[in-house]
C-alpha cells in the first residue's frame, strides 16, 4: 500500500472518529425531540453512526476491535449470539436478514463510541455535554406548550417524534440523571449551574405522569449517595425523601389511583409462557400476545425488559443479560473515583429501574429504549477503554 493511500485512510478514519461519529451520537441522544418522524431518526443513526462506524472498522479494524476488551461488550456479543441462534426455534414473521441487522446496529454503537474514545474520552463527553445543553430549551418549550394547552388528565409527551408519555419519560429521565450526576460531582460553582437544568428535566419527568421512572430515579439517587457519600449525598437523601413525601401528600391519586396498571396480570401470563420453555425461551422475536380480560385487548410485550429477555431467550439469555449489567455496575463501582463512571453507573441503574414495568422487546432498532440500556452500557465500555488509553499515553 502506497504512502498516499495510507495517509488517505488515516485522514478518513480520523475525520469519521473526530467529527462524524460525535455528530451521530448527538443526534442519537436528542433526535427524537426535534425530528418530525421516527424513520428520520433511524436514517440519521444509519448515516451518522452505523455506516461510518462500519467504514472506520474496515479502514482500521485494530482500533475498532479494542471495544472487545471489556466484559460488557463480550457479554453483549454472547447475548446477541444466543438470541440469533434462537431464531431457529422462533415462529417470527420477520426475515432472518432483518433480525440479523438488529444486534449489528447495537454493536456499531459500541464501536462508534470506542472510536470516539480511541485516544481519550473528550470527543464522546463533548457530544454528551452538548446534547444535555440542547435538551434544556427543548424541554422548556415542551413544558411551556404543555402548560399552555393543558387539559384535565393530560400527560406531557414532548416535541418532535415523541408520541407516548411513558416513552418520552425515558428521554427526559436520561438527561435528568445526567444533570443530577453533574450536580453531585462537579465543583460547587459548576454544580449550581446544573441545578436549574436538573429541576427543569425533573419537572418534565413528573409531567409525563409515568410512575416507574420515579422508582428508577430513586435507584439512581441511591447509587449517587453510595458513590459520593459527602454533604451533597446527605442533602440529596433529604431532598429525595422530601419530594416523595410531598408527592404522596399533594398528589396521592396520581401515584396510587391507577394501581398496578394490569402489570401483575400481564406478568403472570408472561411467566406462564416462560415456564413452557424456561431454558431456551420461545426464540428471538417470537410472535405472541398477552391478553388480560380486564384490559380488553392483547399486548405483544410482557411490559418488563427482563421478562421479555426470559420469554424470548430463556434462562441462558437471562444470565447473559444479568452478567452484562452486573459487570457494567461492578466496573463503575470499582472506578467510582472517576465522576464519569459514577454518572454512567447511575444511568445503568436508571435503565434497569425504568425497564421493570415497561417494554419487553429485545435488540430493537434505535428508539427511546436505547437510552435505558444500550447507550449507558456502551458508555461504560467506552469509558473503560478511554481511561486505559489515557493512562498509557
Amino acid at each position: 500500500m502506497s504512502l498516499a493511500s495510507r495517509a488517505w485512510q488515516r485522514n478518513a478514519f480520523n475525520f469519521i472518529s473526530d467529527w462524524v461519529l460525535p455528530a451521530g451520537l448527538f443526534c442519537l441522544l436528542t433526535g427524537l425531540a426535534w425530528l418530525g418522524e421516527r424513520n428520520q431518526y433511524h436514517k440519521l443513526f444509519y448515516a451518522l453512526m452505523a455506516a461510518p462506524a462500519l467504514i472506520a472498522f474496515l479502514l482500521q479494524p485494530a482500533q475498532a476491535l479494542r471495544v472487545l476488551r471489556t466484559p460488557v461488550t463480550l457479554a453483549f456479543i454472547a447475548f446477541s449470539a444466543w438470541a440469533l441462534l434462537s431464531i431457529a426455534w422462533s415462529d417470527t414473521d420477520e426475515s432472518v436478514n432483518t433480525l440479523l441487522k438488529r444486534p449489528l446496529y447495537i454493536i456499531m454503537l459500541f464501536v462508534a463510541c470506542a472510536l470516539m474514545a480511541r485516544n481519550n474520552c473528550s470527543r464522546l463527553l463533548a457530544a454528551i455535554y452538548l446534547a444535555a445543553l440542547v435538551m434544556i430549551p427543548i424541554t422548556g418549550y415542551s413544558l411551556f406548550d404543555f402548560a399552555h394547552n393543558y387539559s384535565e388528565g393530560a400527560r406531557l409527551i414532548g416535541s418532535g417524534a415523541l408520541d407516548n408519555p411513558l416513552l418520552s419519560s425515558h428521554l427526559f429521565g436520561f438527561f435528568c440523571i445526567l444533570w443530577l450526576g453533574w450536580a453531585m460531582t462537579a465543583s460547587p460553582k459548576n454544580s449550581l449551574f446544573a441545578l436549574p437544568a436538573l429541576a427543569l428535566l425533573f419537572i418534565a419527568l413528573l409531567a409525563t405522569g409515568s410512575r416507574t421512572p420515579l422508582v428508577a430515579t430513586a435507584l439512581a439517587c441511591m447509587w449517587m449517595v453510595a458513590c459520593c457519600w459527602d454533604k451533597r449525598a446527605l442533602l440529596l437523601s433529604a431532598i429525595s425523601v422530601g419530594i416523595v413525601s410531598c408527592l404522596l401528600l399533594l398528589y396521592p391519586e396520581s401515584l396510587l389511583s391507577r394501581g398496578t396498571s394490569y402489570r401483575l396480570d400481564i406478568w403472570h401470563l408472561a411467566l406462564e409462557q416462560i415456564w413452557l420453555h424456561p431454558m431456551i425461551g420461545h426464540g428471538f422475536d417470537a410472535s405472541h400476545s398477552f391478553f388480560t380480560p380486564a384490559l380488553g385487548y392483547a399486548l405483544r410485550e410482557p411490559h418488563s425488559f427482563f421478562l421479555g429477555v426470559l420469554f424470548y431467550t430463556g434462562f441462558v439469555g437471562g444470565l447473559c443479560w444479568l452478567f452484562m449489567h452486573a459487570s457494567a455496575l461492578w466496573i463503575c463501582w470499582r472506578r467510582r473515583s472517576d465522576v464519569c463512571f459514577i454518572i454512567a453507573g447511575a444511568l445503568v441503574l436508571y435503565g434497569l429501574g425504568a425497564g421493570l414495568t415497561e417494554g419487553g422487546g429485545i435488540l430493537p432498532r434505535p428508539k427511546e429504549h436505547w437510552l435505558l440500556t444500550w447507550i449507558p452500557l456502551a458508555w461504560v465500555a467506552t469509558l473503560s477503554i478511554g481511561r486505559q488509553e489515557e493512562k498509557s499515553t
